[in-house]
């Protein structure tokens, strides 16, 4: 795990509570308008989602949120991998397998009720690595799908998806083998990524990433990025509704807890 820096710690609305405090307040339906795709916001949570339809057994789910903390706090929340399970709602099981440098192997159980009370459960090994300076070279991810830019992506519960051509031959090659490029990410504002891809598991692939930038001294960006495809015995179009509402509760625990705890370090940090 990286360990934050004393310095990152105290970046941005340290002794101005007043100013965190509006931070606080304004996170809320906010996204950076600077995105390379323009989504729309689920009133209730500002968690933007996207969905592109890579073939018929597969998609690619963007998601974006704006949370006020510095990029710090963000990462520390997601890089504590044997604590995700605390505060992300849809895992029911998750260890922390093997750990070292900048990589780590999780293991993680998640269930959704999928339709007329049958619930899926899916067990996945997950290998995760982290790129802290810089972010993700751009040679491992797919290009943005010049169809998304402008795109009008679909809230959270909706029926609709954003209506992209699906990439054939070389093309879906790609989209299987890299890493799906976060459709929000803010342009010229460094990033901070952590991938994450199946080693094993009940899909066939299950690949993506958390994208973290810095978007001023209380504000960071939270991109997510996943390509997924189900076993062939189970159509992804029964649970992508499901999958979609999870990312949008996943991205909303991500950004309360995040800022609950950098709140309270800047409450023991004034108090001392």
């Amino acid at each position: 795990m990286s360990a934050l820096s004393q310095s990152s710690q105290k970046l941005g609305c340290r002794g101005r509570t007043a100013e965190r405090s509006t931070c606080l307040r304004a996170r809320r339906g906010t996204i950076v308008p600077t995105c390379s795709a323009v989504v729309r916001a689920q009133a209730a949570s500002g968690v933007r989602i996207d969905v592109e339809k890579t073939s018929w057994n597969s998609r690619r789910i963007f998601a974006a949120v704006s949370i006020a903390t510095p990029k710090s706090a963000v990462w520390s929340a997601l890089s504590d991998y044997d604590n995700l399970g605390k505060f992300i709602p849809s895992l029911v099981e998750n260890r922390c397998l093997e750990r070292g440098g900048r990589t780590a192997v999780l293991y993680q159980v998640g269930a959704q009720d999928v339709a007329m009370g049958v619930k899926f459960s899916a067990a996945v090994t997950l290998r995760c690595c982290e790129h802290q300076n810089g972010g993700l070279p751009e040679a491992l991810m797919t290009p943005a799908p010049a169809a998304a830019l402008g795109a009008s992506g679909s809230s959270a519960g909706s029926a609709g998806s954003v209506d992209l051509q699906p990439p054939s031959g070389s093309e879906l090659a790609s989209v299987e083998a890299l890493f799906p490029y976060p459709l929000t990410s803010a342009l010229g504002v460094s990033s901070s990524d952590i991938t994450f891809e199946l080693v094993e598991g009940d899909f066939q692939a299950f690949r993506g990433i958390w994208r973290m930038q810095q978007t001023g001294d209380c504000s960071t960006l939270l991109s997510y990025a996943l390509f997924v495809k189900p076993q062939a015995w189970l159509p992804v179009a029964l649970i992508q509704g499901r999958i979609e509402n999870e990312v949008v509760r996943n991205l909303e625990a991500v950004a309360k807890y995040a800022e609950a705890q950098y709140k309270l370090k800047e409450q023991q940090q004034l108090a001392q």
